[in-house]
């Protein structure tokens, strides 16, 4: 056999046993990078979807904003949401507002809220615009479900119907969104 071939041969052993048996020398590689850690569940959340009459199966756009405060394994929200209500065949602009709290599980949140339905009296006009004539109309009680995503995403499920004594037709609310914010700050230094 000639050398030239027999150095082949011993280098093709080697990195067999090498392959074979793990190299005999510790790794000079950096250690892995631990992920950055998920944000955390309180904070201010952008969120948009659609409201369901769960008799009817008439469908509305929702947007707005939602604050969550997440302390130990419990939370309270507030929250004030954007739609248009279709009442005596016009469309009025409408706004939602309220508060809720429940429990965390996790990445998970279950709860209860009640919410005021507030009307614009001046059609086309969001209710929410300041100095507007405007008319407080149904209580609402709400059931939630939440997931807080890793990577700050949010999704919500809402069951909603008329507090005692009030005129609302039953809901289901779905909303997706992200966290945009630390609470009360304009930036996230998290």
């Amino acid at each position: 056999m000639s050398s030239r071939l027999l150095g082949r041969l011993a280098l093709a052993t080697s990195a067999a046993l090498l392959l074979a048996c793990g190299d005999a020398e510790p790794s000079r590689r950096a250690p892995p990078v631990d992920a950055a850690p998920p944000p955390p569940i309180s904070g201010i959340y952008k969120v948009s979807g659609t409201t369901v009459e769960t008799t009817t199966g008439s469908e509305r756009g929702v947007s707005g904003t939602v604050i969550l405060h997440a302390e130990g394994d419990s939370y309270t929200a507030t929250f004030s949401l954007a739609t248009t209500l279709h009442a005596s065949g016009e469309a009025k602009k409408a706004e939602l507002v309220g508060k809720g709290e429940g429990s965390i599980t996790g990445r998970k949140l279950a709860g209860t809220a009640e919410t005021q339905l507030i009307v614009a009296l001046v059609p086309g006009v969001d209710a929410g615009f300041a100095m507007l004539p405007r008319r407080a109309t149904a209580r609402i009680l709400n059931q939630s479900d939440a997931t807080i995503d890793t990577d700050g995403g949010v999704q919500i499920e809402i069951e909603s119907e008329p507090a005692p004594g009030q005129s609302y037709a039953p809901t289901r609310t779905t909303l997706r969104g992200r966290r945009v914010s630390s609470i009360g700050l304009g930036n996230d230094p998290e």
